[in-house]
């Protein structure tokens, strides 16, 4: 398939991936990120791919029904969480996606080897009924498979915001069965933070799977990040040595919580230098595989921020990594990523934040490429605003700069960064609180409305979006 190159461009600052002109059956190619001095990130990728389906941009918070006419409300919240598994046997790759609200989408991959088309998708099912898990906020229910039972069927494994929850539905001829948490060798729910979930419950919160034979013992091992920046490592023993520990036969039970020795185990103990540059790193998404070639799994780790950093396995007898090398930078704006304004009709994706990470071999060339979910949001203008009207609406968003340093913001300076989680200072000033809704409120009045009931602030008007992209070497 023929398909665009788009060369790198030097610009003074980072950007975020921007749109080319050309769409390319079932994907659409997009410029690539640089540096802040104006070079090229790095020289790993040819092109990144925003995924399309039916033609149109991928994105799970539209409210574009499933093919069986099906689509829910909670989806509105965006996020994307995909990976990429032949579900129906027939030698291509099919694209999952796990959105907020704890379901999965499946596009059926109708392309050939090496160039994926997708149409339409359908809701993942498990014993009769769509599955989901308990994801109710702020990161998407990242889906992986892997045989984790060892009874020959792909299991399908997802994490959860509260409060960290593992679940897995068993694999079986035709389908899933219903869904259940791992446990460990006790019973006890997986969960990375079990000691605090008394006192800080959100510490654990956003669990993300993946699978690696740690201990090379035939065993598919559970790797965990989560929202504090913890990656942790809960080795498989296996099914449960004595009856009622699960509630499925054969069910595996993992190691307990207890830090070090035989329990779980910190993956940046046995990394070069420790965490590193991903030491402040927030809300971690692992995947799992063999990035540089060379018979060892390495990891691949999403962030908060929209960075996407490389473990390399060093190959030794005992399992250890070299020092996290970054992928993709974070976005504009890091964990408090702004919305970006539009004009009617005119909506541009741009990376967001909140990176789930999986690996594929996309083109069909022998090399793993990176796939990347994210989480975005956009304000989209009224149509027909006059020059007047446009200055006016720009006047705003430098009152509403100035609000924030006078306030003692944090920066950046961002008039609509994502005010509901970053600018915790108003709620402890009525009357700069007052000050800041009222300038939103302003602010609306050039604003395409979304949520009627939020109109007082900026979130009434905020479109939410969750897009996957590829980076292909």
């Amino acid at each position: 398939m023929a398909q665009d190159r788009l060369k790198r461009r030097s610009l003074a600052r980072v950007l975020s991936l921007a749109i080319a002109s050309v769409s390319l059956l079932g994907f659409e190619a997009v410029a690539l990120e640089i540096n802040e001095d104006g070079t090229p990130l790095g020289d790993w990728y040819e092109e990144a791919i925003l995924l399309r389906a039916d033609g149109a941009i991928i994105d799970t918070a539209s409210d574009t029904p499933s093919r069986s006419g099906v689509w829910f409300e909670e989806d509105k919240n965006g996020h994307a969480g995909p990976t990429f598994h032949d579900y129906d046997g027939d030698g291509l790759e099919d694209l999952i996606i796990g959105g907020s609200a704890g379901r999965f989408r499946l596009y059926l991959n109708e392309g050939e080897p090496g160039a994926p088309v997708f149409s339409g998708y359908e809701w993942i099912e498990a014993a009769g009924e769509t599955a989901i898990v308990r994801n109710w906020c702020c990161v998407a229910a990242g889906p992986s498979f892997a045989d984790i039972d060892g009874d020959g069927h792909a299991d399908l494994t997802a994490g959860s915001y509260s409060p960290g929850l593992i679940y897995w539905f068993q694999g079986q001829d035709g389908g899933f069965r219903a869904r259940q948490s791992l446990t460990d060798w006790g019973g006890l729910d997986v969960i990375t933070r079990l000691n605090e979930v008394d006192e800080g419950p959100h510490l654990a919160y956003a669990a993300k799977p993946a699978w690696l034979d740690w201990d090379d013992d035939g065993r598919l091992d559970l790797i965990i990040g989560n929202a504090q920046g913890d990656l942790v490592v809960r080795r498989n023993h296996g099914p449960a040595h004595q009856p009622g520990i699960t509630p499925v036969e054969g069910q595996p039970v993992f190691a307990t919580f207890s830090w070090g020795g035989s329990h779980q185990l910190d993956v940046f103990e046995v990394v070069e230098g420790g965490a590193g540059p991903m030491q402040d790193e927030e809300y971690l998404v692992p995947a799992v595989g063999d990035w540089d070639g060379d018979g060892h799994p390495d990891l691949i780790v999403g962030t908060q921020s929209g960075a996407v950093y490389f473990l390399r396995n060093l190959g030794g007898e005992e399992i250890a990594f070299a020092a996290p090398e970054r992928l993709l930078p974070s976005v504009r704006g890091g964990e408090h990523i702004p919305a970006h304004v539009v004009r009617p009709g005119q909506y541009s994706p741009v990376r967001g934040s909140r990176a789930s990470v999986a690996l594929t071999d996309y083109n069909g060339d022998g090399v793993l490429d990176l796939v990347v979910g994210d989480w975005s949001r956009s304000l989209t203008l009224k149509s027909g605003l006059s020059d007047a009207e446009l200055e006016a609406f720009e006047a705003l968003q430098d009152e509403l700069v100035a609000l924030d340093r006078r306030a003692g913001v944090e920066g950046p300076d961002e008039p609509f960064r994502d005010r509901f989680r970053s600018t915790f200072v108003y709620f402890d000033n009525e009357d700069l609180r007052e000050e800041m809704q009222a300038l939103e409120q302003r602010l609306g009045q050039f604003l395409e409305p979304v949520d009627s009931t939020r109109l007082q602030m900026l979130r009434g008007y905020e479109r939410q979006h969750g897009h996957v992209w590829v980076y292909v070497r």
